[in-house]
C-alpha cells in the first residue's frame, strides 16, 4: 500500500505536469493565432508562396542562430524563471505587432522577434516536463506533451481564422495577447525547476560535463537517428505549411480566410488519433517512424494521383484533401512523438535542455531549407507533382526505415 507522503508526492508532481502542460497549450494557442494573422495579411497583400515563406523563416531561424544558447540556459537556470521571461518577451512583442500590423515587412521582423523569445521557451518546457515525471511515465508524458505541442497550435490556428474571417486581424492579436498573459500567470503557481548537478560545480564544469555528454550520446547511431528523424519531421511540416493556402486557394478555390478553418481541424483529427495510436504498447519506434511516413507518403501520392486525373476539379477537392489532411497529420505526430520519446529515454534529463535546444537548431535548419525550397519547388513543378513525388519518396523512407529498425531492433 502507498504510504501517504507518497501519495501526496505523486499528487505533486502530477500537478506540476499540468501546470507545465497549460502553461505549453496556452502558448501554442497564442502563437497559432498570431501565425495565421501574420500568413493570412502577407498572403493577402502579396498573394505569393514566398510571402508565406518569409512568416516560416521568421520562425526558423531564431532557433537556427539561439537554440544552442537557449537550450544551454535551460540546463543552467531555474527553468520556471526562463518559461516566465519567455513569455513576458512575447508579450511585449504582440503589443508591437499589434501597433504595426499594416507593414508587411515590419510585420516579418517583428514575427522573427516572437519566435526569438519563443526559442527560449520551448526546450526549457521540454526540460521541465521531462523533469517532472517518472522515466517509466515519460511514453504517456509525451504524448500528452506532443498532443498539446500540436494541438494547442492547431486550435490557435483554427479558432484564430474564425476570429479572423469573423472580428479582423486587430481582435485575433488582442486574444492572442490574452493567452500569452495566461502562460505568464500559470507558471508563477510551479516549483523551482533547477537543473540538477552535483554541488561545487561551476558553470565552466557545466558546460564541460555538457560536452562530454554530447560525445556519449551521440557515439550511438541509435540516437542520432532519432535526433535527426525529431528535427527532419519540423523541415517536412514547414515545407506543407509554406504552400497550403496557396494550394488550397489556386486548386480547391478556396480562400486564405476561409480554407484555414477546414485545415486545422481536419490535422487536429489526426494528431488526436495519432496520440493515442502510440500508446500501443512494446512496438519499436522505428517502426512508428516508418508507419507515420508511410502513411504520409501514401496518401500524398493517392491526392497528387487524383488530382492528375481531373475526375474531380475545384472545390470538390475538399473532401479528399480534407481525408489527405487528417493522414498526414497523423503520420507526423507519430514521428514526433516515437522520436522524442526515444531520446528522453536514452538522455539523462539534466542534458535534455542541450539536447533540445540541439535538435530544435537543426530542425529550424530544415526548415529554413525546406520553405522557400517548398515555394521554389511550387513554381516550377506544381502542387500535383510535389503531392505525387513527394509522396513517393516518403514511401521508399518509410520502407528504408522499417528495414533497417527491424535490422536493429530499435
Amino acid at each position: 500500500m502507498l504510504s501517504l507522503s507518497k501519495i501526496s508526492v505523486e499528487i505533486a508532481r502530477w500537478r506540476n505536469f499540468l501546470l507545465l502542460t497549460l502553461t505549453l497549450l496556452c502558448g501554442q494557442i497564442a502563437s497559432g493565432f498570431l501565425l495565421i494573422s501574420l500568413i493570412s495579411s502577407v498572403f493577402q497583400k502579396t498573394g505569393s508562396n514566398f510571402s508565406v515563406s518569409g512568416i516560416i523563416l521568421s520562425l526558423a531561424i531564431p532557433s537556427l542562430i539561439l537554440m544552442a544558447a537557449a537550450g544551454l540556459a535551460a540546463d543552467l537556470v531555474d527553468r520556471k524563471k526562463l518559461i516566465i521571461f519567455a513569455n513576458s518577451t512575447i508579450a511585449v512583442v504582440v503589443i508591437l505587432i499589434l501597433l504595426t500590423l499594416d507593414k508587411v515587412f515590419l510585420s516579418i521582423f517583428l514575427s522573427f522577434l516572437y519566435f526569438t523569445g519563443n526559442t527560449f521557451f520551448f526546450p526549457a518546457i521540454s526540460a521541465a516536463s521531462a523533469q517532472i515525471v517518472k522515466k517509466s511515465q515519460l511514453s504517456a508524458a509525451n504524448s500528452v506533451f506532443i498532443f498539446t505541442l500540436a494541438g494547442g497550435q492547431l486550435t490557435g490556428l483554427f479558432f484564430g481564422s474564425v476570429s479572423l474571417f469573423l472580428f479582423g486581424h486587430v481582435a485575433t492579436l488582442i486574444i492572442c495577447l490574452v493567452f500569452l498573459l495566461c502562460a505568464i500567470i500559470i507558471p508563477m503557481s510551479l516549483p523551482k525547476l533547477l537543473p540538477r548537478k552535483p554541488d561545487g560545480m561551476t558553470l565552466a564544469d557545466k558546460m564541460a560535463d555538457i560536452a562530454k555528454a554530447f560525445m556519449y550520446i551521440f557515439s550511438a547511431k541509435v540516437t542520432w537517428f532519432f535526433f535527426l528523424a525529431f528535427a527532419a519531421i519540423q523541415g517536412i511540416v514547414a515545407f506543407g505549411g509554406t504552400i497550403g493556402a496557396g494550394y488550397f486557394d489556386e486548386v480547391v478555390e478556396l480562400s486564405i480566410e476561409k480554407s484555414p478553418m477546414f485545415i486545422f481541424p481536419a490535422i487536429a483529427i489526426g494528431v488526436l488519433f495519432g496520440a493515442l495510436f502510440i500508446q500501443i504498447p512494446k512496438v519499436r519506434k522505428s517502426f512508428f517512424i516508418a508507419l507515420g511516413l508511410g502513411v504520409l507518403g501514401f496518401w500524398a501520392s493517392l491526392l497528387g494521383i487524383l488530382i492528375n486525373t481531373a475526375l474531380i476539379k475545384g472545390i470538390y477537392l475538399l473532401i479528399p484533401s480534407f481525408i489527405f489532411l487528417i493522414f498526414a497529420g497523423f503520420g507526423a505526430i507519430l514521428v514526433m512523438i516515437a522520436s522524442r520519446t526515444a531520446l528522453q529515454q536514452r538522455v539523462a534529463h539534466n542534458y535534455l535542455g542541450t539536447v533540445f535546444g540541439a535538435n530544435i537548431v537543426l530542425a529550424a535548419f530544415f526548415a529554413s531549407i525546406a520553405s522557400p525550397l517548398a515555394a521554389a519547388i511550387e513554381l516550377f513543378a506544381g502542387y500535383v507533382n510535389i503531392l505525387i513525388f513527394g509522396g513517393l519518396s516518403f514511401l521508399l523512407a518509410s520502407a528504408a526505415i522499417g528495414y533497417v529498425g527491424k535490422r536493429w531492433n530499435f
